[in-house]
């Protein structure tokens, strides 16, 4: 399985542009636009934008490279308190599948029983609470370096 690798996001009037290439792939970064980031942008703005772009770090993507594009996403994602937050949601998403018959796990993923279609829309949600979370720290970092450019 590969992994996307991001070394730059852009916004730009038409869109949301990322320059990627899949790790399994030997051709250079290449710029397209995304969209489904746009769709996103356009409909939610810059926090819509955080939240798909975190999930897809965390789903299947990771920052490569030291463009300052990708600084806000470290910032948020590889903090200890985006650690603390992640941990949070994923110890929910766990004691609910815990609570669960047997049966009812066996049968998340193959024929899901009623119960296990409740568990995967719970866990769902708590994917989308914690990806907005964590996007959340993108706006934190905005305020800690504007205020960094105004004392300079």
């Amino acid at each position: 399985m590969s992994t996307e690798l991001i070394n730059r996001i852009t916004v730009k009037k038409d869109g949301v542009y990322l320059s990627s290439h899949s790790s399994n792939d030997t051709a250079p970064f290449h710029s397209w636009r995304c969209s489904g980031l746009s769709e996103v942008y356009a409909a939610e703005g810059q926090a819509g934008l955080d939240r798909e772009v975190i999930r897809m770090l965390y789903e299947y993507a990771q920052l490569h490279g030291s463009h300052r594009s990708l600084d806000r996403y470290r910032y948020a994602k590889d903090a200890p308190a985006a650690h603390a937050i992640y941990k949070r949601y994923i110890d929910q998403i766990n004691h609910r599948y815990e609570q669960m018959d047997k049966a009812d796990q066996d049968s998340v993923w193959y024929k899901p029983t009623e119960n296990a279609k409740e568990y995967r829309a719970f866990k769902r949600e708590m994917h989308d609470k914690m990806y907005a979370e964590i996007a959340g720290r993108c706006g934190e970092y905005d305020r800690k370096h504007r205020n960094k450019d105004l004392e300079r």
